[in-house]
């Protein structure tokens, strides 16, 4: 019984690393400081993107073995807030937002962590983030810090 589920796991696994490897060929990125709706894409490396997007709709992000680093805190929320639409698989995301947001989580989570540490906003007209998709085997963390200065 545990040498059938050893092998299970293991052609799992294997299955897993043969998508990320393909993906990693097929799919590119579509995002910089400036686009109002990404198209992030990490699989085996890392990326940390500063959005200035004027309005930000939000997007996809696709994370597996790797990290990824968001930073939303100069953006302008579209009027209708931001979606995002996330991958997570055997890697990590982590999103920066200004304090006073809402953060909905509408994913799925299969052996996977979401963690928000903002605090709870209180503004009933608080710009919204949502957050949907599938985190599996890895984690996404949401934090909140003060907007950047202009320098």
């Amino acid at each position: 019984m545990f040498r059938f589920l050893f092998r299970l796991i293991r052609l799992t696994l294997i299955a897993v690393l043969g998508i990320a490897v393909a993906a990693k060929f097929l799919l590119e990125s579509h995002a910089s400081e400036d686009t109002e709706e990404i198209d992030l894409v990490d699989i085996f490396g890392s990326s940390n993107l500063v959005s200035t997007a004027n309005p930000f709709f939000g997007g996809k992000i696709t994370t597996s073995f790797a990290g990824t680093h968001l930073d939303l805190r100069r953006v302008t929320p579209a009027p209708t807030g931001i979606y995002l639409d996330i991958l997570v698989t055997l890697g990590g995301l982590s999103l920066v937002i200004p304090p006073g947001w809402k953060v909905v989580f509408e994913g799925a989570l299969a052996a996977g962590r979401f963690e928000d540490l903002t605090r709870p906003a209180t503004d009933p007209d608080a710009p919204i983030l949502r957050i949907g998709g599938l985190v599996a085997l890895g984690g996404v963390e949401v934090t909140s810090r003060p907007s950047l200065q202009s320098v």
